[in-house]
């Protein structure tokens, strides 16, 4: 028993040295590999050079320093993903607060854009949207505001779409061979991140979490509740498609399912000491799970799909996940723009990293998420019979 008790306390604390390893060894470089003598003037000297040499008269010493931030920023983020650190004016950021309220600012719909026409086509009309009765799916838009698309890049057009609430936009639409005109005013409204549908025919629920928003968890357990006074005993939890969120809802959501004192994540901060967060609920929900992921499933849902894993509390099938274990702290400036970058990174209760790699599934299933947004519409009865992932889920449940 003594031998026992040293192995595996041999055994944790190589654990905690490979995370505090990990720590100190950036997950991706960030130093520079060559001498650079006098950095502040070097710096004072191109700007100089270009705003008095460049050939446009147009660049200003704003736009200067607005690209170094950004250049700065884009420096630190991960290469696989350049844009996760950012700065937002205040307005910009005005949305994203919205978002993770679990609340959307928009004209109300989801498109492709089509490059070769400048055309964008409608593939989702959000609920409770002002788009709703004013635009269908497989509408194509071709301008936007009186803008041509054709030509124009996908930021160019995402600038066109957004914009703050109670702003109008004038869409030119064609639907099968009419051409219209359609204003949108853009609103706030529910994003409906949570969706529970029960299973024909057996005492299970699908349960479908698009963001990881504020407030969802409550929710969540009040629906998990619900299931449970119904008889249900299974559930398939689906995070396809999910990109994340509020990192704390992620714990929380986890926190409902494990039994207490179990990890749910370590994060390691500049200070290269793991701080494991643990689950701390009395009586945890125990229904027999399957977690359903895919590539763009990322961030606080890679939480709860590792933290499910790594106790073996659910089976997770699918494509390896997206691959973000990090956690990115959001500051004010003094001219209420804010700028976020990471902060910490993340760890599974075993103390393995997903960033870049991703969670691994426990069985890999593959469809792409275009299929699998498109099953999403289906008719619950017609998704049992079609949707490669909740047939596999439905199988191992059995």
């Amino acid at each position: 028993m003594k031998r026992f008790f040293f192995l595996l306390l041999a055994i944790l604390l190589s654990l905690c040295g490979s995370i505090a390893q990990n720590a100190i060894a950036p997950l991706f470089p960030v130093a520079i590999n060559h001498d650079f003598s006098n950095p502040d003037k070097t710096f004072n000297d191109v700007r100089e050079l270009i705003l008095n040499n460049y050939y446009s008269a147009d660049i200003t010493e704003q736009a200067l320093y607005w690209a170094a931030i950004e250049g700065m920023l884009r420096h630190i983020s991960p290469p696989e993903n350049p844009g996760l650190a950012k700065i937002w004016t205040p307005e910009e950021y005005e949305n994203i607060l919205n978002s993770l309220k679990g609340v959307k600012v928009s004209l109300g719909f989801n498109s492709t854009f089509n490059t070769n026409d400048g055309s964008l086509t409608v593939t989702e009309v959000l609920e409770d949207s002002p788009a709703v009765g004013k635009l269908q799916v497989y509408d194509r838009i071709v301008r936007i505001n009186g803008e041509v698309l054709k030509g124009k890049t996908l930021a160019f057009v995402n600038d066109l779409l957004d914009g703050p609430a109670n702003a109008e936009a004038s869409l030119k639409v064609i639907r099968d061979v009419s051409v219209m005109d359609v204003k949108l005013k853009r609103a706030a409204f529910p994003s409906n991140d949570l969706k529970v549908t029960l299973l024909p025919g057996r005492p299970a629920a699908l349960v479908e979490i698009k963001n990881v928003s504020q407030g969802l968890t409550q929710q969540l357990a009040a629906d998990l509740q619900k299931l449970k006074e119904q008889g249900v005993k299974k559930i398939l939890l689906d995070l396809r498609n999910n990109p994340g969120g509020v990192l704390n809802e992620g714990v929380n959501i986890a926190n409902l399912f494990l039994s207490k004192n179990n990890i749910i994540v370590r994060t390691v901060a500049r200070s290269d000491k793991a701080t494991p967060i643990v689950a701390d609920r009395e009586a945890p929900f125990d229904f027999e799970m399957v977690v359903l992921v895919n590539k763009n499933t990322a961030s606080s849902a890679e939480i709860i799909a590792s933290a499910l894993q790594d106790h073996k509390r659910a089976t997770i099938i699918g494509t390896k996940t997206f691959g973000k274990g990090v956690i990115e702290t959001t500051y004010t400036l003094e001219n209420q723009y804010r700028v976020k970058f990471i902060s910490s990174a993340m760890y599974s209760p075993a103390g393995r990293s997903w960033q870049a790699s991703g969670v691994l599934p426990d069985f890999l299933v593959q469809q792409e998420p275009s299929v699998s947004e498109s099953m999403a519409k289906l008719p619950i009865d017609q998704r049992v019979s079609n949707d490669i992932y909740i047939i596999t889920a439905i199988k191992l449940l059995q």
